[in-house]
């Protein structure tokens, strides 16, 4: 730990950092001394974040590309340890949440949307945990989208199964040292492009997504844990 900052040293890679829920995550993380690899689909809004975190003293460095099929996963991972030599911590927020009800959801708005939510998380952990236990250890956390205004039914099969994702993760990871933990949002809304940076909700998120980097954490691996509860 340098100058209290509990990360220092750490390198971070959050998916899905230029929406508002991610960017909130990178400010967390980059008070807390970590390096980060800030990743979204597509450049748009990632050099707010970059810039956001730099300003707190932060380096970090951007990514973008589809992490709904294994090569650009794979591809990810590798370019982010061949910029770091190293991957301490990996973060999943991207959610995607056609509104559509049951009968009228689209077959491709479906798959797609069980692509971004949890096929990318499952192959970005298969992508990560390697180099995670060549180094000893790191941690998961996915984290689960909070309340929509639309009822989205492929939105919440994906939430469910990160759910179970968690759990199959933990159980297999855990005697190499990795930490998996499903975070639930709470009462976030990762809508529009401004984040309330000084709300109760914001400082709980990053304060335990900060905590889940932490050996104190441990007891809740496998689990899903929401702000403001430890």
């Amino acid at each position: 730990m340098a100058d209290g900052r509990p990360l220092h040293g750490k390198v971070v890679l959050i998916v899905g950092a230029g929406r508002p829920l991610g960017r909130v995550l990178a400010h967390g993380f980059a008070q807390a001394g970590a390096s980060l690899a800030l990743h979204d689909l597509s450049p748009v809004h990632l050099d707010v974040t970059a810039a956001q975190v730099q300003a707190l003293g932060a380096e970090c460095r951007s990514y973008t590309g589809d992490i709904g099929k294994g090569l650009p996963c794979r591809a990810l991972v590798s370019d982010v340890l061949d910029d770091w030599q190293r991957l301490d911590v990996l973060v999943t927020c991207l959610h995607a949440s056609p509104p559509a009800r049951l009968l009228e959801l689209d077959e491709w708005d479906w798959t797609r949307t069980l692509e971004l939510n949890l096929t990318g998380p499952f192959l970005l952990t298969q992508a990560a945990a390697p180099a995670m236990i060549e180094k000893g250890g790191g941690t998961l956390i996915f984290v689960q989208a909070g309340p929509s205004a639309d009822s989205s039914p492929a939105l919440a099969a994906s939430q469910a199964g990160l759910t179970g994702l968690v759990r199959a993760a933990s159980a297999e990871l855990l005697p190499y040292n990795i930490y998996s933990y499903a975070v639930d949002a709470g009462d976030f809304e990762d809508s529009g492009d401004e984040v309330d940076s000084a709300s109760a909700v914001t400082a709980q998120l990053q304060e335990l997504a900060v905590y889940l980097c932490s050996p104190a954490a441990v007891g809740q691996t496998g689990q899903v844990v929401r702000p403001g509860v430890k």
